[in-house]
This record gives C-alpha cells, sequence and structure tokens, in this order.
C-alpha cells in the first residue's frame, strides 16, 4: 500500500460514513472533539470563529426557516380544509333542503344548522387565506430557508479554505465535506423527491377516485329523479365528492409535489454522478494537490446553489395555488348564499 493510500484510508476512517439522521446538523464543536486526536490542527479549524460563527448563524436562520414553513404550511392546511368544508356544507344544505319536508319540525333546525356551519367555515377560510397572503407566508418560509442552505455552503467553504497545505488536514477537509454535506444532500434529497413522488401519487389516486364517485353519484340522482323528484337531492353528495377531489389536488399544488420531485431528482443525479470521480481527486488531495479539494467541491456548490434558486423560484407556483383556493372558496360561499 502506497503512502498516498494510507492517507486516504487514515482520512476515511478518521471522518467515518454518514449518518443522514444526524449529519444534517451543523456542529463545528462536536466534530472537533471527535477529530481532535487524528489531527489537532484541523480541530482547530473547527473552532476557529469563522466556521463557529457561521454555524451559529445556520442554526439560527434553520429554526427561523422551520418556523416559517411550519406557520406557512399549517395555515394553509387548515384554509384548504375550511374551503372543503364549506363547499360540501353548501352541498349538504341543498340536500337538507330538498328533504327538509320529511324531517318534520326537526328539519329547519338542521337545515339551520348546517348553513350556520357553512357560514362559520367559510368565514375561517377567509380569515386563514388572508393570513397567508397578508403575512407572505409562504414568501418568508422561501427566504429564510435560502438564508440558511447558503450559510450551509459558506460554512463548509470556511472548513475548505481555512485547513493547512498538509495533505491529511486537507484530506480531513474533504472527507469531512464529503459526509456532511455531499452524502447528506444526497440522502436529503433521495429521501424528499420519494415523499413529494408518493405525495403527488397518492393526491391523483385519491382525485381520479372522488370523481368516479361524483360522476357516479350524479348520474344515479339523474335516474332516481325520475322517480322520485326529491331523490334529485342526492346529486349533492356528488357535489361533495368532487369538493373532496379538488382539496387533495391543491393540497398538492401548493406542496408542489409534483415539480419538488423532479426537482430533487435533478440534484441528487448531479450529485451523485460528481460523486463518481471521488478516488480520482482523493489521489489528487493525498499527492499535495492544493486546488483538488476546492475543485472537487465546486461543481457541488453550483448544484446547490442552483437548487436553492429554484426552491424561490416556487412562491409564485405556490401563490397560484393559494389565488385557486380563493376561487373555490368564493364558489362556494355564493353557492351556501344561494342555498
Amino acid at each position: 500500500m502506497t503512502i498516498t493510500q494510507e492517507l486516504i484510508l487514515a482520512a476515511r476512517d478518521a471522518v467515518g460514513e454518514g449518518d443522514s439522521a444526524t449529519d444534517w446538523k451543523i456542529v463545528p464543536t462536536e466534530h472537533a472533539v471527535l477529530l481532535a486526536d487524528k489531527s489537532a490542527s484541523f480541530a482547530e479549524v473547527l473552532r476557529g470563529a469563522r466556521p463557529k460563527g457561521i454555524a451559529k448563524m445556520y442554526v439560527e436562520l434553520d429554526a427561523l426557516a422551520v418556523e416559517a414553513r411550519d406557520t406557512f404550511k399549517n395555515t394553509v392546511t387548515r384554509a384548504n380544509f375550511a374551503v372543503f368544508c364549506t363547499a360540501g356544507l353548501g352541498a349538504l344544505l341543498l340536500i337538507a333542503s330538498g328533504i327538509q319536508g320529511t324531517l318534520g319540525k326537526f328539519g329547519l333546525w338542521v337545515v339551520g344548522t348546517i348553513g350556520l356551519l357553512g357560514v362559520v367555515s367559510g368565514s375561517l377560510a377567509t380569515m386563514w387565506l388572508t393570513q397567508v397572503k397578508g403575512g407572505s407566508l409562504v414568501n418568508k418560509w422561501s427566504k429564510e430557508r435560502a438564508k440558511a442552505e447558503a450559510k450551509r455552503l459558506a460554512y463548509f467553504k470556511a472548513v475548505i479554505n481555512g485547513v493547512s497545505d498538509d495533505p491529511f488536514d486537507q484530506l480531513l477537509a474533504f472527507e469531512y465535506t464529503r459526509r456532511f454535506l455531499l452524502d447528506n444532500q444526497i440522502d436529503y434529497f433521495r429521501d424528499r423527491g420519494r415523499q413529494h413522488e408518493r405525495a403527488h401519487n397518492s393526491a391523483l389516486k385519491t382525485s381520479t377516485q372522488a370523481v368516479f364517485v361524483a360522476s357516479t353519484v350524479t348520474a344515479g340522482a339523474g335516474l332516481l329523479s325520475m322517480l322520485a323528484p326529491q331523490l334529485a337531492t342526492i346529486a349533492g353528495i356528488g357535489v361533495i365528492a368532487s369538493a373532496y377531489s379538488t382539496l387533495a389536488l391543491s393540497r398538492s399544488s401548493v406542496n408542489i409535489d409534483r415539480r419538488n420531485a423532479d426537482r430533487y431528482r435533478l440534484a441528487k443525479d448531479q450529485l451523485e454522478e460528481r460523486k463518481l470521480e471521488i478516488d480520482i481527486y482523493r489521489e489528487k488531495v493525498a499527492s499535495g494537490d492544493k486546488g483538488a479539494v476546492q475543485e472537487f467541491f465546486e461543481p457541488i456548490f453550483i448544484t446547490l446553489s442552483t437548487d436553492h434558486k429554484v426552491f424561490l423560484n416556487f412562491v409564485e407556483q405556490r401563490e397560484m395555488a393559494i389565488g385557486a383556493m380563493e376561487g373555490r372558496l368564493t364558489v362556494a360561499t355564493d353557492a351556501l348564499q344561494e342555498s
């Protein structure tokens, strides 16, 4: 075994393989403790003011991004469900009005209760949609996440630029960035891409099933109305099924599941393609090529930065999905008032 191969194996053993459950965390002080007995100089780089300062900024920005994401998603989910309830209650009101006579003295109470619930759900939907738009929740989330991810890249650049020219320290920086950035991002993109793919397929399946129910019920109500006109109100169930179909698709549209699945897959493929060259660059670094670490990771930094820009560009699409939700609410409230 050559000296360069020994250095490569030592660096790989020191840094270890990835753990997707924890490697996303940027904790230079903890990492320095783990690597101190392998290279005191590299551990000092991790303890340096710049890496530690950037890591602290990342943690703070990441927390803000998570909070902004949860606020947006929770609010828009509630709004979406309230829009569905408003449409569903409008359909139930139509059914109840058609059979009010058969309900006797309870008929008026049933109709009034459904109508009141419809008004409440419509008002809640309006309130939550106003919060989403008025608070620019989607824009805030996107910007905070982009800032956090920019700091993630800045941290690893600081580590790469801060190490000594010693080949072993260079290899440690190489393997450190490989594990905590490259491998971790490949795992993240793979997992998130699959999640969005499943969510898209599930929404499509649910929507088509609901459309089938809506079409079947509507057609059945038409046939039954020829036997008894009051049975035409059963078509209201079809309206509910149709609203549920739209609910499923709307949720997927807000999350941009289809395009996110494609986006994550593209980024993952690009990172994995670059990783095919890793052994070549390990040899370069171990042989004393001082620019090899930066040369290997520069295309990776570009891929990740590009992905962040694509994420920011999705803001407009999310706002369009929210606008469509507002349109559905208007139709639902108009139908409720007419009933």
